[in-house]
């Protein structure tokens, strides 16, 4: 915030305050909302505020879905303070303007659920109406980024402990209020796009009845066709990835080096596989962690050297929350693995 901005800023609060100074405070916010009124009063005065009191400074209104509160929303994001400092982002360009690009990270749209409490107030407010392929950069004062819900302004102005005023740079992606049905409609996509991999392949016809979402396909056929016993041990390579082709695990280390993944400190190698009695009891090395299902599943498919492939909805994966920068939430998944020999000591 330059001198200039500062001073008149402060002019601007002492007047405010001189014209309240008979006034008792009524709430926690009374003055931070005084400082926030004029800071909109110089950046940007004559906007008005929508709703509970977010501001609307920007927008560009979408053809597609419209967003509503009952379901999920794929939008991305920059989040600024007043003072234009970049706090968080979805977007490739902005982590590279940044210097803090990843390879490791996901960058691209994710789903948020504009309900009731899902969300702070002041976003879900900004987001419901919105339409895909819609556009809006939003300022919400600090009393509208609880998650707490209250029916006015004047009650999150009388309750509300949040603290940090918020600019939101909004772009809706999609809308869908069956968060399945649209990953598997994406799964279907991905089969069409990867004809040489799936063949003929499809969601309606190819999933199994006792797990809906989850989809297997072998790569080459098992050296023997009798099943694993309980208390078995086999070995494995896997490679996982999203649906955009961003891989996020793998025991191969060409293929974590290709794909900018590689760690020095990690061993790329086969790993142990702990068969189970049925498949959620799957586990892996040595130490026996605890696997998702939808790779567990895909093991459960699969026979003494065989190669396959196995996509899921989130369900069978990290499901709402995702895990780490790699996967976000609701995202489908890809396992390709290969049963092989044990490694050599």
């Amino acid at each position: 915030m330059n001198r200039f901005f500062t001073s008149t800023l402060y002019a601007v609060m002492l007047l405010a305050a001189a014209g309240c100074a008979k006034t008792v405070e009524s709430g926690p916010n009374d003055a931070k909302k005084r400082y926030f009124d004029a800071w909109m009063e110089l950046n940007h005065p004559g906007v008005t505020s929508s709703g509970l009191g977010i501001y609307i400074i920007e927008e560009e209104k979408g053809s597609g879905t419209e967003v509503l509160k009952d379901g999920y929303a794929l939008i991305d994001y920059r989040i600024s303070d007043l003072e234009g400092n970049i706090t968080d982002y979805t977007d490739k360009a902005t982590a590279k303007q940044l210097g803090t690009y990843d390879t490791t990270t996901y960058y691209g749209p994710k789903f948020q659920i504009p309900a009731d409490g899902q969300l702070p107030a002041g976003l879900s407010q900004a987001l419901v109406g919105m339409k895909a392929g819609g556009h809006r950069k939003v300022i919400i004062p600090s009393w509208l980024m609880t998650y707490s819900v209250y029916d006015s302004e004047e009650k999150y102005l009388a309750k509300s402990s949040s603290s940090a005023n918020t600019v939101y740079d909004i772009t809706v992606s999609d809308f869908t209020k069956d968060i399945k049905e649209w990953q598997t409609d994406r799964i279907e996509e991905y089969f069409k796009a990867n004809k040489d991999i799936f063949g003929d392949m499809s969601v309606t016809k190819d999933t199994i009845p006792e797990q809906p979402g989850f989809f297997y396909k072998e790569l080459k056929a098992p050296s023997d066709t009798a099943k694993f016993k309980k208390d078995t041990t086999i070995y494995i390579n896997y490679t996982g990835k999203l649906l955009n082709g961003l891989v996020f695990d793998t025991t191969d280390e060409r293929i974590a080096k290709d794909n900018g993944i590689y760690s020095a400190s990690r061993t790329y190698e086969p790993v142990r596989i702990n068969w189970g009695e049925k498949y959620s009891e799957i586990t892996m090395g040595s130490s026996k962690s605890s696997v998702v299902s939808g790779f567990a599943l895909t093991l459960w498919q699969m026979k003494a050297m065989e190669k396959g492939i196995g996509v899921f909805i989130s369900d069978y994966g990290y499901q709402a929350s995702g895990n780490g920068a790699s996967i976000p939430g609701f995202s489908p998944l890809v396992f390709e693995i290969e049963l092989v020999a044990k490694p050599k000591d």
